[in-house]
């Protein structure tokens, strides 16, 4: 009875196509597979008609789950079945089109890859199969859009070109063959800007549309890619009917039936509408398309593109110099990063749809500041910036209050957030750990008095960060540039009109280019050019904050009781020292004009993370354990890494300096495994080794220990507590990556985020000559790492007042 009446449900639906049908059909060949197995004659129809039902719900719903299960219940299929089996080869090619449509969503790369790999499997049997091979043009193609590998986009229109060569003229499929060829010529032209592709992935286009009828789903897929290319050649050739083309085309997408309306779409819409805007000056065509990409953030559909379309809107209205209307697309775009970086993508793909976002949290900032709203700014750059920090402190948040009104569920909580931390090889392993994370989130907070757990942060938290002195966020955006000082009552905003963003990202690429220059040996016009930079800030920037905060000289005060601020730059000037902004050659006769003889600094990547330093401290007495890993020999694995003869002594040195037990692994001692097995253990770490920063992967920075680096995706497995202080006088340990500098993707900031109050690290390439100096100075006084690195700092400035290598590097972060 439970398998007819699914058998019924099911061919209903297969034969109205209506999506109410295919939800009907759940429940009954739910119940059939709980009473038909694997081995049953029904039991792979069963399996393989719920994961149809599943795949068809998620493309009408965007439910996730359905998706989810009609993968698994494909995979394990696949597994089961024999090879060369017929069922086999449908399950696989199912299973394509469910990770595809996956991979669509959340661009899993593991899932288009496992998705080419299921239908070439199912090509082996047959090669000629047209209806495979198309499904496989579209496969490569969008695997080519991952890769950037032309030998892809190459495989796939060959697989395209032997569809059309295979497929009979009055073939059913025979258009989807000419549309994926058609798309993967227009990519080709993209490449290489050959006219010749474009005209012809029109005409393939073109060919595709004739036979269907406009009412039909593949109709609008058709014509949403024709409107592309029609942009495509606009932009190639500038024929304003081509642009007119592509507009119509976009317009009979979304302004068909509801389920047409795609995200994509509509933001193509809207691009080509702004296009258009710019060329006649249309202020109507700019307000539609406006309103065409709100309409679009806000449909159901890939992440990335409605980020997309908010960011375009926000961007078009501060443009425009309507920053109040800017300010709420500015919060729907920052309301969807979560989404955009979702937990259960693997890093790297995170970093990757992160670059969408670059610059997005100060110009949301900027466009608060000029709506009056600073507060709101604040709260919006917290949300837009230090994405990836943010996700891990929201795994590290305090329980407390959840564990004292439901045990249960803050302890299944703490598992899934450890779990969360450690990456996982297997990618649907990651999903489903974060899927469950996600419902028992929404789960808390429908509890009383959990409704905002964990959500984004009030300015009135926020504020906490300030509790022991002001926060200067320095917010750089291509719109205006303050500085934001946070205190315990309120924002104060400092506009500093000398500052832009163009000149900020012209003097840190000059400054960098000259530390290069004397890491390698330069001299004179680098370290002139440095100073530039140097004086530079402190006019633009610090000079401005400094006078208007009242710290307008020198304290003639004891050193413990200097004035102390917190920096927290964003945009280019997270690569430049604002600790150091000031002029310090005494041939210039600007005694006091410079912040190291102001304030005593310090930095944070966020508001958040600094209000994590100053938890409290759960330290037992007596946990004052120094652990020191220094690693003198030359590493075969890292050729640039010499060997450092120093580091042993510089060990020694501070065994004699720390008021404490030390625990020193040195040399052969120093590997990855004993290190991270001490850390726990150790409220204090120092290393006296070599560090590595690629700037263009900020992720793979690491420490170069004596077996294998510590890279920083492996201090994110860690959570330490007691943990005070690490000390990381390496090169480059503070400097963030080149393409996401708002995320301050440096070892500084994971150290300070996996739980160390304090970290003194460095923003560029650090001097064996002074190192040593400041080691000793914070091993002297660890629970006050800041002032021992101001002091010092200072201290050996006066020393080398024509090397700024010798001791600009040098920062504090933390508490």
């Amino acid at each position: 009875m439970r398998l007819s009446r699914a058998e019924h449900e099911y061919d209903k639906a297969l034969s109205t196509g209506d999506p109410s049908d295919f939800a009907r059909a759940l429940s009954p060949l739910r119940q059939a597979l709980t009473v038909t197995p694997l081995e049953h004659p029904d039991g792979v129809w069963c399996r393989l008609s719920l994961a149809t039902v599943q795949t068809v719900i998620f493309k009408t719903t965007t439910d996730l789950a359905a998706l989810n299960e009609a993968i698994a219940l494909l995979t394990d299929l696949t597994r089961a079945l024999p090879r060369g089996d017929e069922t086999r080869k449908t399950a696989l090619v199912n299973l394509a089109d469910a990770l595809a449509a996956r991979y669509g969503f959340l661009t899993e790369p593991a899932d288009l890859m496992r998705a080419v790999d299921s239908i070439k499997e199912a090509l082996a049997a047959q090669p000629h199969d047209a209806m495979l091979l198309s499904n496989l043009c579209t496969l490569l193609h969008d695997r080519y859009r991952h890769t950037s590998d032309p030998a892809d986009l190459d495989e796939a229109v060959d697989a395209g070109e032997r569809v059309v060569d295979f497929a009979p003229p009055k073939a059913r499929y025979r258009h989807a063959a000419l549309a994926n060829l058609g798309g993967a010529r227009l990519s080709r032209y993209r490449i290489h800007g050959h006219l010749d592709d474009l005209d012809v992935a029109i005409a393939l286009l073109q060919q595709a549309i004739e036979p269907l009828s406009p009412d039909m789903a593949d109709h609008v897929a058709v014509l949403d890619k024709l409107a592309e290319a029609w942009r495509d050649r606009f932009k190639a050739r500038g024929d304003p009917a081509d642009l007119d083309r592509a507009i119509d085309s976009y317009r009979l997408v979304t302004q068909g039936q509801a389920a047409n309306r795609t995200a994509d779409s509509l933001t193509g819409l809207g691009i080509c509408l702004s296009i258009r805007a710019r060329s006649t000056g249309s202020a109507q065509d700019l307000d539609e398309a406006i309103a065409t990409w709100r309409t679009a953030a806000a449909t159901p559909g890939q992440a990335r593109m409605r980020f997309m379309a908010a960011a375009l809107a926000a961007t078009n209205r501060s443009e425009q110099g309507r920053p109040a209307e800017a300010l709420e697309d500015y919060a729907t775009a920052t309301g969807l990063l979560p989404l955009l970086a979702w937990r259960g993508l693997d890093r790297p793909t995170r970093e990757g749809l992160l670059q969408q976002s670059a610059g997005l949290g100060p110009e949301a900032a900027a466009s608060a500041i000029a709506a009056g709203e600073p507060e709101r700014a604040v709260e919006l750059l917290e949300q837009g910036r230090s994405v990836l920090w943010g996700q891990l402190l929201d795994t590290r948040t305090d329980l407390t209050a959840l564990r004292e009104a439901h045990p249960g569920i803050a302890t299944r909580l703490g598992r899934l957030a450890a779990r969360l931390d450690k990456p996982s090889e297997d990618p649907d392993d990651r999903r489903q750990v974060a899927d469950e994370w996600d419902r028992l989130l929404a789960h808390v907070r429908a509890l009383e008095g959990f409704a905002h757990f964990l959500l984004p942060t009030p300015f009135a938290q926020l504020s906490q960060a300030a509790a022991s002195g002001p926060v200067v966020i320095v917010n750089v955006s291509r719109f205006r540039c303050d500085a934001l000082v946070v205190g315990a009552d309120g924002v104060q905003v400092i506009p500093l009109p000398a500052l832009t963003y163009e000149d900020a990202a012209q003097r840190a690429t000059q400054c960098l280019a000259a530390v290069e220059r004397l890491t390698h040996g330069g001299h004179g016009a680098a370290r002139q050019a440095i100073f530039a930079c140097l004086e530079w800030m402190w006019e633009v920037c610090a000079g401005e904050v400094l006078d208007a905060l009242g710290h307008t000289s020198s304290p003639s005060v004891p050193q413990g009781d200097w004035p102390r601020i917190w920096w927290s730059a964003t945009g280019p000037l997270t690569y430049l020292p604002l600790h150091a902004a000031g002029y310090h050659d005494p041939d210039d006769e600007r005694c006091g004009d410079a912040v190291l003889d102001r304030v005593m600094s310090s930095y944070t990547p966020n508001l958040r993370a600094l209000i994590h330093a100053m938890r409290p401290d759960p330290a037992t007495p007596g946990a004052e354990g120094l652990l020191i890993a220094a690693v003198p020999t030359a590493l075969p694995y890292a050729p640039a890494a010499s060997a450092l003869p120093a580091a042993a002594a510089e060990a020694d040195l501070l065994k004699t300096h720390f008021t404490g037990p030390c625990t020193t692994l040195i040399g052969a001692e120093a590997t990855r495994s004993s290190v991270i097995r001490a850390m726990p253990t150790h409220p204090y770490i120092h290393f006296a080794c070599h560090g590595g920063q690629n700037l263009s992967d900020p992720s793979s920075s690491a420490l170069y220990l004596y077996d294998a680096p510590l890279r920083l995706t492996d201090l994110i497995t860690l959570d330490l507590e007691p943990a005070e202080l690490a000390v990381l006088l390496a090169c480059e340990t503070a400097l963030g990556g080149l393409v996401l500098p708002d995320e301050a993707v440096h070892l500084g900031a994971a150290f300070h985020v996996i739980g160390y109050r304090q970290v003194v690290a460095t923003l560029w390439s650090v001097s064996d000559r002074t190192a040593p100096v400041v080691a000793v100075s914070v091993c002297k006084n660890p629970r006050n790492a800041a002032e021992a690195v101001h002091h010092t700092t200072r201290h050996l400035r006066d020393q080398h007042q024509d090397d700024p290598m010798a001791w600009v590097p040098y920062l504090h972060i933390g508490s």
